[in-house]
């Protein structure tokens, strides 16, 4: 009776049968042990899941993998990480399953890097893999754009006997377009013979974040010849591209056909995304329009976005008075403060850089530090702004950075030190500028990668206008492919040009 409801999804119908067979004094087995801790984990009852572990431990059956499976699903499910791992380590043998369910408590804690070790474990130790394991994994890569990581998974797979399901492929799809390889993307995408929306999106939202608007709107138009419905996912991808292309014009077109078209009723993201597409262009006075006549309340994406078009075109009291409105609506967001700080800076107004930055203070705030980091072979190497001291006083750091000095300033390089928000002499904004992540992960990859390879950085904040042209001239000079990933989108930096076309 138990399984019959949480086969149908009603957990909580399951788990009072399972209490009512307690209170008739039947004794639970290994059977309902199983069901019970489903129950629990499906509905993210902790403490009747303790209740549930207590009366397994008391119990003289000896447990099975079922039941020690679902003890570490329960765990996962309520983010109980060290009761996972104490199961785990408990456990007198582990399957595939448990080995996910420690996957998966690592990605639910945020440990991407432990999980990415954990999974790398399983394989030496011969355990192998499930779908599910490849569609935990995988977005794991994308997220720390580990290249290499994601093409051994692959190999896997296309070794695999089994034929891989459209989530593990949409997850591959994924994995490439996030670090920044659209061709591999395309190539995956071609040859799945089954492909849901979720697949058409996918493809879509990679050429989008990549530059590649055109090929995105060419699968768009696809998708819809194929008979593939799009949804307000697809609408958002296409919207963001166009806002981050500059193609205003483009972009309200595509957000008039949601409704005549589709029928789609634009969603506050998308009206977000046609906010921050005006703002960008400098038609903030049109951005403010849509905002007044939304027909829902703004949300802070859609305040925030009109106070970074402040940023971008020096806009100060209308920055000011946006500002006020996201302090309502996001007290605790640091963003916004150190948005409205920058507009400060730009403008010149350092009193009221100081006010900010302390009004921050008082409410335990601080700003993110600037962070980069790059995958060499299985390892992945971080860097924070301002820091590396021990790899900047290398011998191996100071040659290939006074050649790429050398030859930057042959070519006319002036350092661009406004990006550098503080009130500090010339030449210690110049040195500032020298640390900052994506430069020493960049130099860090050319010592450490082959002659001629592609350079792939991630960036947890905005690329600054000084480091975009740094790298343009890095690409030229050193001849490499550099893709930066930052907050926004991907530049692919290509013989002294990016693919953003200094729009971004």
């Amino acid at each position: 009776m138990a399984i019959g409801f949480s086969k149908n999804g009603y957990a909580k119908e399951a788990l009072l049968i399972y209490c009512g067979m307690l209170s008739r004094l039947v004794q639970p087995g290994n059977f309902a042990f199983s069901m019970a801790l489903k129950a629990c984990a499906d509905l993210c009852e902790l403490q009747v899941g303790k209740t549930v572990h207590a009366q397994i431990i008391k119990c003289n059956e000896e447990l099975d993998q079922v039941v020690n499976n679902a003890l570490l699903r329960l765990y996962t499910e309520c983010g109980c990480f060290d009761e996972v791992l104490r199961v785990f380590e408990e456990m007198p043998q582990q399957n595939v399953v448990s080995w996910n369910s420690l996957i998966a408590g690592f990605v639910h804690r945020k440990q991407v890097f432990e999980s990415l070790d954990t999974f790398r474990r399983m394989q030496g130790e011969g355990i192998g893999f499930s779908w599910v394991t490849l569609t935990t994994v995988l977005p794991i890569c994308s997220q720390l754009t580990a290249l290499n990581s994601g093409k051994e998974i692959h190999a896997q797979i296309v070794k695999s006997t089994r034929k891989p399901d459209v989530p593990v492929l949409n997850s591959l799809v994924d994995m490439y377009a996030k670090c920044g390889a659209t061709d591999f993307s395309r190539r995956v995408f071609d040859g799945m013979q089954s492909k849901d929306l979720t697949t058409w999106n996918t493809m879509l939202t990679g050429y989008a974040v990549n530059g590649s608007l055109q090929k995105a709107m060419e699968i768009f138009n696809e998708m819809v010849e194929s008979g593939i419905r799009p949804d307000a996912v697809t609408f958002i991808a296409l919207l963001s591209g166009c806002s981050h292309a500059g193609l205003t014009d483009e972009g309200q077109r595509l957000f008039d056909k949601m409704k005549k078209n589709y029928g789609l009723s634009p969603s506050v993201e998308h009206y977000a995304c046609l906010v921050d597409m005006l703002g960008r262009a400098g038609r903030i006075k049109e951005a403010l329009e849509v905002v007044k006549f939304m027909p829902m309340k703004p949300i802070g994406s859609v305040w925030g976005s009109l106070l970074n078009s402040c940023r971008l075109h020096g806009n100060v009291s209308l920055g000011e008075a946006i500002a006020e409105q996201l302090f309502e609506l996001e007290p605790n967001n640091p963003g916004n403060y150190v948005l409205l700080s920058n507009i400060y800076a730009n403008a010149g107004m350092w009193d009221n850089v100081k006010i900010v930055r302390d009004m921050m203070e008082r409410r335990g705030m601080t700003k993110e530090a600037g962070c980069s980091w790059v995958q060499i072979k299985n390892r992945i190497h971080t860097f924070v702004a301002g820091g590396g001291f021990e790899f900047r006083n290398s011998a191996e750091y100071k040659k290939v950075w006074n050649q790429l000095m050398d030859a930057m300033e042959e070519i006319g390089y002036v350092p661009n030190t406004g990006v550098v928000l503080h009130d500090v002499n010339e030449e210690t904004k110049s040195i500032w500028l020298c640390g900052h992540s994506e430069r020493l992960a960049t130099v860090f990859s050319l010592i450490h990668s082959s002659t001629g390879a592609p350079i792939r950085i991630t960036k947890n904040l905005r690329v600054c206008v000084d480091c975009h042209t740094w790298m343009k001239i890095v690409s030229s000079v050193t001849r490499r492919v550099i893709v930066l990933r930052d907050t926004n989108r991907f530049h692919h930096f290509r013989g002294g040009a990016c693919s953003c076309k200094d729009y971004w």
